[in-house]
């Protein structure tokens, strides 16, 4: 394909902008569909964090491999800086060898991950069509990463302004975050706390409360002007990667996600740079992706089925295993490898899970919708019946 060629991207999340960038870096052009007038709008000024131990690499050399520049908050959190504390509520330290996590700010903020993507795709000539949607595609090809679909997982939480020194502090008890964890994130005098959960969503208030007292009950911190945010996440068994030759689908839109911890936004860039390479070098984006990323999500649903399956005495002794280490990152590397007894319990958690996805249809009888997974002749079928 020439350089002067022009690609379409739907949804200006990480997934995308990852896309962009890699396309237009190769020369082509690149019109960027965003529904809406900014990115990060569904996100509060929350930190989260780019996990840096499922690769040999550490992240940033990752995302620097990707073509994407470190210009947004980006602060490296090692063993030293902070800790987690398990059911009995004692505390577990932990030593690693590089950092443990980079933590990144969410949202419309200057410094926010998603602000500074948009930045490198505008100065790279991508054409943002804000407020916009491409809802069906007459030819050429559309990489799609317009996000989760449905919640597997969710977060309640809340943004803050605190005199806290700077630190990460990881909880995980059933009792405030059913197969889940809870965490506190504080950078420069702003902290983030929320509790996850992969069960029991109804009772999302009664365990976000429960948690706040453990935070309070462990840590004596000022919280100021504090303001309340929810978010979800969704992954599948088996990624879902494009509709025909022509339209690709990454990030969370395919399933790409850690169904273990949540920690997706790797996923995302990676599967928007493998989708774009696919388009640059004629390569297959199935191929790319089965080799480069089904074997740590394979991985990681068979992590979420033992985590799920381990309650509260097996978290106990996991902290205990985890403070005894001299580096925990070669053994938190270890189980995203795909190896032979990670294949035998993914055929497990497979069938185990099931995603709270109900795939849309948009009953076209002539189907092009960029969004609906499905094809002409199945609608030709829903059509007639």
């Amino acid at each position: 394909m020439s350089g002067n060629k022009t690609i379409n991207v739907v949804g200006a999340g990480p997934g995308g902008f990852a896309a962009a960038i890699s396309l237009a870096e190769n020369g082509y052009n690149v019109n960027l569909y965003e529904k809406n007038d900014n990115v990060g709008v569904r996100f509060n000024g929350d930190f989260q964090g780019l996990e840096n131990w499922s690769d040999d690499e550490d992240t940033l050399s990752i995302l620097g491999r990707l073509g994407i520049k470190i210009n947004f908050l980006c602060q490296p959190y090692s063993g030293d800086d902070g800790y987690f504390i398990g059911p009995n509520r004692k505390k577990a330290r932990i030593k690693t060898s590089r950092p443990l996590f980079y933590l990144i700010e969410r949202g419309t903020g200057e410094n926010s991950l998603d602000q500074g993507l948009r930045r490198q795709a505008e100065e790279l000539g991508v054409n943002i069509l804000w407020n916009h949607k491409m809802e069906s595609l007459k030819k050429g090809y559309a990489i799609v990463g317009t996000g989760p679909k449905a919640a597997d997982a969710i977060a309640k939480g809340m943004v803050f302004k605190t005199s806290y020194k700077n630190i990460f502090i990881g909880f995980v008890d059933n009792r405030i975050a059913p197969q889940a964890y809870a965490y506190l994130l504080v950078n420069n005098g702003r902290a983030t706390f929320a509790t996850c959960m992969f069960n029991d969503f109804k009772n999302e208030k009664t365990y976000f409360e429960r948690s706040l007292q453990v935070l309070n009950s462990s840590i004596d911190i000022d919280i100021i002007d504090e303001k309340e945010f929810g978010g979800f996440v969704n992954f599948f068994n088996e990624p879902i990667l494009s509709k025909g030759d022509r339209i690709f689908y990454v990030g969370e839109n395919a399933g790409f996600q850690d169904a273990l911890w949540g920690f997706g936004i790797k996923y995302a860039m990676l599967s928007g740079y493998y989708a774009a390479k696919s388009i640059i070098d004629n390569e297959l984006y199935s191929d790319l992706c089965k080799t480069h990323l089904y074997p740590k999500l394979k991985a990681s649903l068979a992590n979420r089925w033992l985590f799920s399956h381990l309650y509260n005495p097996g978290y106990t002794y996991l902290f205990k295993y985890m403070a005894a280490s001299d580096d925990v990152i070669p053994s938190l590397r270890k189980h995203y490898n795909f190896s032979l007894s990670k294949k035998l319990i993914y055929e497990m958690a497979k069938r185990w899970y099931r995603t709270r996805l109900i795939n849309k249809q948009c009953m076209h009888v002539h189907c092009d919708c960029v969004w609906c997974r499905h094809g002409k002749h199945e609608h030709e079928l829903v059509e007639n019946c």
